[in-house]
């Protein structure tokens, strides 16, 4: 077998399975100059394997685009496209992309990233979503299992009577389970992961997931006595926990122990990393070696390790990009491949599909009534339902190990994944027209600081995602005069991003879950300096702490939801760039742009976008003393502008500020009537408020376009350490001619864009009013 230049390989059947004898050191070809073929060696097929599947995969998601399906369904459907039945049916094609030779490879590589995606899984699990599950989500989860076993078990026995080959038995149990796994990436997909709905299935799944899982333990090992010998169920029963054991007391505390010699916020070393990767892979040994999954074993070993921003961030920014970006995209399109439509030409099809159908049904019932019977209102319950019907990657592993261990056909294997396919891809579009995020929170009634008794103190929500935001937020704060007589109410919401998140988090940071706190890396010092700020006011401001880990394309759903459950009129939030002292600006937290978007376009009450120059204007503080404050308002008309003023009032108060009232009035220009009469309602309030008092001033200034106004901004710059503006103006108004052309933050309207993005030293409030609905 040392010439080479002659036969590749050869293929056989032995013991009715397909043998491949080929050369082991045919990894690279010499190339064709030297008369090798490189598609008969490893490296070339294994690379022609990947591009193929990432062009195919890429086509076919821009194609069902519109539909917005889960990336696993399209994946799975790019891997139909490449198999057998489509594709696959010339046979050149699937001899040069997909030889037999090359399949031991290409399985083991996206086994290989499958074990390490579901170890990335596993950290972004919170564990205390065990504690939270409540008595309403034990009882759906369990009807919710227990309801389709019935109905799928009932439908098994009556069809095998007539069909004793029909398939086996655990069929029923998988299709009866709703994975946690799988549950919530489908919740990431739809980005309803962290609100209610999608916290609720989560809690569902899990109970779910844990029924099935004791089930199947217990019956595989029972099946395993019946067959074999008695004993052997019995040493698994204690080899399993005994493995477990080892999992919990010895790796865990092991891999925490190399992690923590690394400094606090300092990237990990390559050689603690790489132990970590070696730990991984020798639980991996270990759960094989006891007869459970590698990939399950590495699940449970990353679920066991402290989640949040500190270990689990640390990994999974390392390992994400490969393992669950490209080599999940490989495994998914791989069990696609193995799928045959002209297997289904068969009897027995209709009579498993009866089965597997009867399950899904048992699913749908076991888990809309029970939600019923808790008065859930009816499309919640049925958007739920629907959540709970739909398969994962989880259902896709084990669809396809019992398929390879030959427990299943390829006939039912190719059943199967058509159903899930169907059945996933039609519930997720469903739950996206039935179940909008933002009705909880968006009703007829907003909040505002026009509308608040300011008797009874402001409430006010403050989302902060650095220590950089602590000092401007605390002296925002103290401007807007908090008194005994009239306090503020501080909701203090800390915004963690983590990607692809598999439970998010919203806590409060209390006595009772100061445990839980420590073990999500809670930021002390942001919660200490507002704890302190409270000392100082003395009964002025009270203070609650709260924290937020979610994704970032639905974080808002977190702070609109607090925003309802505390009634506040106002959420402040940082801009997403921040100033050195040299004058220059940075995005360094872009996902903060996305939240403030989302969240000027949904939230329940008033938004205030705070871009804070304190660094380079030298800005002083409140907090320090008897130093003067100096505040403009520019107001050009309308309900920002008008909620504008009335927070600009509510700071004059304060004994060391100073407001100036700017109005903008366009030369010959005729505003609509009805806004004119509302503006000078507003402004003989302010008339009021200046009675008596020498702190606020009143100018007019008439402009005939933007670049007046701009002149008369820039004239005044050097006189103001805070400027406040509404984000909405008169769309056709001379005011703004000529600026609002340029706009490199429209979130921050026109006016608002133009002082955030000039070289302006002092801070700016944008106030944008939420329009009642």
């Amino acid at each position: 077998m040392n010439n080479t230049k002659g036969l590749r390989s050869a293929e056989g059947t032995a013991l009715g399975d397909q043998m491949v004898c080929q050369y082991v050191h045919m990894i690279d070809s010499a190339g064709f100059w030297y008369g090798d073929d490189p598609m008969s060696y490893t490296i070339p097929v294994l690379s022609a394997e990947i591009s193929v599947i990432f062009i195919i995969s890429g086509l076919t998601h821009l194609l069902m685009r519109p539909l917005r399906l889960p990336k696993i369904i399209v994946q799975i459907i790019a891997g139909i496209i490449m198999g057998p039945s489509v594709l696959g049916q010339s046979r050149e094609y699937s001899e040069a992309l997909f030889p037999p030779g090359g399949r031991l490879v290409f399985s083991t590589l996206v086994e290989f990233g499958f074990m390490f995606h579901l170890f990335i899984l596993g950290l972004q699990i919170n564990p205390s979503l065990i504690k939270s599950i409540g008595r309403k989500a034990l009882i759906i989860g369990l009807v919710g299992t227990m309801i389709p076993l019935a109905f799928g078990g009932t439908a098994y026995k009556i069809l095998q009577r007539t069909n004793p080959s029909i398939g086996p038995l655990c069929l029923v149990v998988i299709n009866s389970m709703s994975s946690f796994i799988g549950v919530t990436s489908l919740l990431n997909n739809l980005n309803i992961l962290n609100t209610e709905i999608g916290q609720f299935a989560s809690s569902i799944s899990l109970v779910s997931d844990t029924c099935c899982w004791l089930l199947a333990f217990v019956t595989r090992n029972v099946d395993r006595a019946l067959k074999y010998s008695p004993h052997k169920p019995l040493l698994v029963l204690v080899l399993v926990p005994g493995y477990y054991c080892i999992l919990f007391f010895l790796l865990r505390p092991l891999v925490i122990w190399i992690f923590c010699s690394t400094p606090v916020k300092a990237p990990i070393k390559e050689n603690r990393f790489t132990a970590i990767l070696c730990i991984v892979m020798g639980n991996g040994v270990l759960a094989e070696y006891v007869g459970e999954h590698a990939w399950l074993g590495a699940f449970v070993l990353g679920f066991s390790l402290p989640n949040g921003p500190t270990l689990g961030a640390s990994l999974i920014k390392r390992l994400d990009i490969l393992c669950t970006e490209s080599l999940l995209q490989l495994y998914c399109t791989a069990r696609g491949l193995s799928t045959f439509f002209s297997s289904m030409a068969k009897m027995s099809t209709a009579k498993m599909e009866i089965v597997i159908f009867a399950g899904y049904i048992g699913k749908f019932t076991g888990t809309i009534l029970p939600s019923i019977y808790y008065k859930m209102p009816f499309r919640e319950s049925l958007t739920l339902t629907l959540i709970m019907c739909c398969k994962g990657v989880l259902e896709l592993t084990i669809y396809s190990t019992w398929e390879t261990s030959q427990i299943i056909t390829r006939q039912t294997y190719t059943l199967l994944i058509i159903n899930m396919i169907v059945i996933t891809g039609l519930a997720s579009i469903f739950i996206r027209h039935l179940y909008d995020t933002s009705a909880t929170y968006m009703g007829d009634t907003r909040r505002t600081i026009s509308d608040s008794d300011q008797n009874f103190g402001l409430r006010t929500l403050v989302c902060i995602h650095s220590e950089e935001n602590v000092s401007s937020l605390t002296n925002l704060l103290e401007v807007s005069n908090p008194t005994k007589e009239s306090p503020i109410f501080v909701y203090v919401l800390e915004l963690v991003e983590i990607t692809r998140k598999a439970a998010s988090i919203l806590v409060k940071h209390d006595r009772q879950h100061i445990s839980l706190v420590s073990n999500l890396y809670c930021s002390g010092y942001i919660g200490n300096a507002f704890d302190h700020y409270e000392s100082y006011s003395e009964g002025r401001v009270m203070i609650q702490n709260f924290k937020a880990i979610a994704p970032c394309a639905s974080m808002h759903d977190d702070i609109c939801t607090l925003a309802v459950d505390q009634k506040t009129s106002i959420i402040i939030v940082p801009y997403h760039k921040t100033w050195a002292i040299d004058g220059t600006a940075k995005a360094n937290t872009p996902f903060i742009r996305t939240i403030n978007k989302n969240l000027l376009k949904k939230a329940p009450c008033s938004i205030g976008v705070l871009v804070d120059r304190g660094q380079i204007g030298g800005n002083p503080s409140v907090l320090n003393g008897n130093s003067p404050y100096r505040i403009a308002l520019l107001f050009l008309g309308g309900a920002d502008d008008r909620e504008a003023l009335v927070y600009s009032i509510r700071m004059a108060g304060h004994p060391n500020v100073s407001l100036s009232v700017v109005q903008f009035i366009a030369w010959g220009y005729k505003t609509n009537s009805y806004q004119e009469n509302l503006d000078k309602e507003m402004l003989n309030e302010l008339w009021a408020s200046i009675v008596g008092k020498r702190r606020i001033y009143y100018k007019k200034e008439t402009v005939r376009h933007g670049l007046d106004t701009r002149h008369v901004i820039h004239k005044m710059a050097d006189n103001f350490d805070l400027v406040i503006v509404g984000k909405y103006h008169e769309p056709d108004s001379p005011v703004t001619l000529g600026i609002r052309e340029w706009s490199e933050s429209p979130e921050l309207g026109v006016l608002g864009d133009m002082l955030a993005s000039s070289v302006f030293l002092f801070s700016v409030l944008v106030v944008q009013k939420q329009p009642r609905r």
